[in-house]
């Protein structure tokens, strides 16, 4: 039979997450013939390969592994190698439901038209939901992912090309491009729809296409992620100069808010990372939440997370400007001065 649909994993460093992983691909309900699983490791230090390995004679699975090069490297691999006219791009702390495979093949045979992609859905495990951060990053912030506001079958813009629970064509990938190696992690996705969308993209939302995610991301963690996600977007913005882009990525904002703001930086992480504790504290004991205590966390959270990525956009802008090398050459060398853990190779935010 002849397969439909590729799946590209892109994983590193999360060999305890990967076998509930992949023991989700193995439940799926298209059949073994029709889908192929295509892992990258982008370098792990931890089991991955070994995992990666055993679960290879249960699935249809290739296995490629790359020196850490980062994540749009790794779904560049994973598209060139994918043998399905349609790919998936998961994350490896995502499970997909039984019918993630099928309902994304589903769509994009009632789509036919090329430049037509799927955006599925990730929820929250239980676990993960109950953590106060993560909470606040898909409910309220949104700073993760949304979907509130959207409908199934809605048409969305190059916006919503979320690289981890999204699918499209290969032949639109291989045609017009794909994802830009200089950017490590964040807007990789979101700069590649802008590109692919001068080409007539149009994302539809697939529900049905679920994933859960059972990974939680710490308060620490996200200001990291956000960090790292600001220098991201001022790449993108000059990359692409157009209005639109520097709107999309705040430049202006961010670069208005950070000199007036970075002397109470380290302040604000420090009065946020305790009201997080407190808020961890009443949630495992099964606490109510409190009205006035929830609005002030949550402003707390925005603030901060707005100013790490406000303090990533700034230092993007002075590393470009005085050194025009590798634009992520350095990675997380000035984050301990203010309170933020630095990377460590054992880590993947």
């Amino acid at each position: 039979m002849t397969i439909m649909i590729t799946a590209v994993l892109t994983t590193r460093n999360r060999a305890h997450l990967l076998p509930a992983v992949l023991a989700g691909l193995e439940a799926q309900t298209i059949a073994p013939q029709r889908y192929e699983i295509v892992a990258i490791d982008d370098g792990s230090i931890d089991d991955t390969p070994g995992v990666l390995a055993q679960w290879s004679s249960r699935l249809p699975l290739r296995v490629q592994r790359q020196k850490h090069a980062g994540l749009a490297n790794a779904k560049n691999l994973g598209v060139l190698m994918a043998r399905g006219p349609v790919v998936v791009f998961l994350d490896d702390d995502d499970v997909a439901s039984p019918s993630l495979l099928a309902a994304h093949l589903a769509a994009h045979i009632r789509h036919p038209e090329r430049p037509v992609a799927v955006l599925g859905h990730t929820r929250l495990s239980s676990a993960v939901e109950s953590r106060p951060v993560m909470r606040h990053v898909t409910r309220v912030g949104c700073q993760l992912f949304s979907y509130g506001w959207m409908q199934p079958g809605q048409w969305l813009k190059h916006t919503e090309f979320w690289g981890g629970r999204s699918s499209c064509k290969r032949s639109l990938l291989v045609n017009h491009g794909l994802f830009r190696p200089e950017f490590s992690f964040g807007c990789e996705d979101i700069e590649l729809g802008w590109r692919l969308a001068r080409h007539g993209l149009q994302v539809v939302y697939e529900p049905k296409a679920q994933a859960t995610m059972i990974r939680s991301l710490s308060f620490d963690e996200f200001c990291a992620r956000s960090y790292r996600q600001g220098r991201s977007q001022y790449l993108f913005s000059q990359m692409h100069p157009q209005p639109d882009v520097r709107d999309y990525c705040e430049i202006d904002a961010a670069m208005a808010n950070w000199p007036r703001q970075r002397m109470d930086y380290a302040a604000r992480l420090r009065w946020t990372r305790q009201m997080d504790r407190i808020a961890i504290v009443r949630s495992e004991a099964g606490l109510p939440d409190h009205p006035v205590f929830q609005k002030a966390l949550d402003e707390a959270y925005r603030e901060a997370f707005a100013l790490s990525r406000a303090k990533g956009v700034h230092d993007m802008s002075i590393e470009w400007r005085t050194r025009r090398t590798t634009p992520f050459e350095g990675g997380f060398r000035s984050l301990p001065e203010w309170g933020l853990p630095a990377e460590s190779p054992a880590s993947q935010a």
